[in-house]
């Protein structure tokens, strides 16, 4: 599987979508600026591995920076998010354990873009989440 979605401004190379094997697994290219804020994810367990640059992490124990080959795991309802704060692309594996959940909201992201034909507001990109089991702050 080779799926490509565009995840708020930032592609996603899915290799493994939770169908066939209960993972989410996903090379993610995250641009300089790219932010996601703290959220929890109620159903999925997520590792984070970084294979270039470098990514700031942010959770209930603030802020740290995870270098290349470094990885981070968020338990369900752990507080997590991460910010590009380099000039250069951060390249992400994402898995998420069981994942079916974390697959089908990264597409509607992907569709909801598309039919808007600009960035989602982030009411919406809250919306969305929330029907996924995600929920920010």
């Amino acid at each position: 599987m080779n799926e490509t979605l565009d995840v708020l401004g930032a592609p996603m190379i899915v290799k493994a979508d939770g169908g066939t094997v209960a993972a989410f697994v996903a090379d993610h290219p995250i641009p300089p600026g790219y932010f996601v804020p703290p959220h929890r994810h109620d159903a999925d367990e997520e590792m984070l591995l970084v294979v270039e640059g470098e990514l700031t992490l942010i959770g209930e124990m603030g802020e740290r920076k995870v270098p290349a080959g470094a990885s981070a795991t968020f338990m369900r309802g752990d507080l997590h998010g991460f910010r590009n704060d380099t000039s250069m692309t951060v390249r992400l594996l994402v898995v998420a354990t069981p994942g079916l959940q974390a697959a089908e909201m990264f597409r509607h992201f992907d569709r909801a873009t598309r039919e808007a034909g600009h960035s989602l507001a982030p009411a919406e990109i809250v919306a969305i989440a929330s029907e996924y089991g995600v929920q920010f702050g």
